[in-house]
């Protein structure tokens, strides 16, 4: 998730992430999860840590906790403390599973926290509703899934009109809905999945960039992010799009995507490649900016990514169940 731009504070961090050459530190600081060899349980574990998004009031960073069903929420810069708060417990399915019959617990699927710090949160099993949970502690319904408005969202982006765009995976489509989740239209995909220009297959995030309107779109099969300008009827691929491997014009399922707000480089959360990439725009290949290519594959498989007011990156590890910390590196 991006920061506000309105301040001069984090106008400066967008020029960080807008240029190219700014760089973290490899070694990253676990400040949420433990991993599978520590033993801690409840409120501190995380199981298949899915998204992450910022509050920009008090920069709370929330996590939606896959396989515990749930929000975790988390002061990230106390000493130490990677007790996490409980902010969102969802309902249980109205179907279960047919692969487990017995596990009846819902999921979050999808995690976005928006300018006036709502947290929308999707629902990956049934009744598969878009949820918004208000400062207040407000929970309500903004999209029933029940009249086929959407099958499965994978990704959620709410603009600066609180327009509300969701990727749905199952029919690769991404769809803009109003405030009140009103008035659908298609505006990526929407041509059965595949792996043509006007296609999608299986997007897992969505981005917009609020200056010109583009749509970027982690086209996770495909291993490509797609850009969708206003209006286009086609994508054009932005970062990889050969085929999934680990050479740097390649991505491997990608999970998540953030572009600065100049439109000047997009970070990848470059899944089964365990490694945040950053493609300038118009470039042929990306480069590694955290990631596997140090001696210790400190990364597993990356799901979500976050920049805080600082511009410290965030980086969500699901097999390794846990969120680190890559601080800027000044030094460099």
């Amino acid at each position: 998730m991006m920061t506000d731009t309105s301040s001069n504070e984090n106008a400066a961090i967008n020029e960080l992430l807008s240029n190219g050459s700014t760089k973290w530190k490899k070694d990253g600081i676990i400040v949420a999860g433990y991993d599978e060899s520590t033993k801690v349980e409840g409120m501190n574990r995380l199981k298949s840590p899915y998204g992450l998004a910022f509050d920009s009031k008090y920069q709370y960073l929330y996590v939606a906790d896959y396989e515990n069903g749930r929000i975790q929420c988390y002061s990230v810069n106390s000493d130490d403390n990677r007790t996490g708060i409980t902010v969102l417990e969802l309902d249980d399915s109205t179907s279960p599973s047919s692969m487990n019959p017995y596990e009846t617990g819902n999921k979050p699927e999808a995690i976005f926290v928006d300018r006036n710090n709502n947290i929308f949160v999707s629902e990956a099993a049934l009744p598969h509703r878009l949820l918004k949970l208000s400062p207040n502690g407000t929970l309500t319904t903004v999209i029933e899934s029940n009249d086929n408005t959407f099958q499965s969202c994978s990704g959620i982006y709410v603009d600066k009109n609180d327009n509300i765009y969701i990727a749905d995976w199952n029919q690769s489509t991404v769809f803009k809905f109003d405030k009140n989740g009103q008035n659908r239209e298609i505006v990526a995909g929407g041509n059965d999945y595949g792996d043509a220009s006007n296609q999608l297959s299986h997007p897992k995030d969505v981005f917009v960039a609020e200056k010109s309107g583009n749509i970027y779109v982690t086209d996770y099969l495909n291993q490509r992010i797609q850009c969708w300008s206003p209006g286009s009827k086609v994508g054009v691929t932005v970062c990889g799009g050969n085929n999934d491997g680990d050479n740097l014009n390649q991505l491997n399922h990608p999970w998540s995507v953030i572009v600065d707000n100049n439109e000047k480089q997009i970070y990848v959360g470059d899944g089964l490649n365990g490694r945040v990439v950053r493609w300038s725009i118009g470039k042929k290949q990306g480069d590694i900016i955290v990631g596997n290519n140090d001696q210790s594959k400190k990364l597993s498989r990356v799901g979500g990514i976050a920049f805080d007011q600082n511009g410290n990156l965030y980086v969500a590890d699901l097999n390794k169940n846990v969120i680190q910390k890559f601080l800027i590196d000044n030094e460099i």
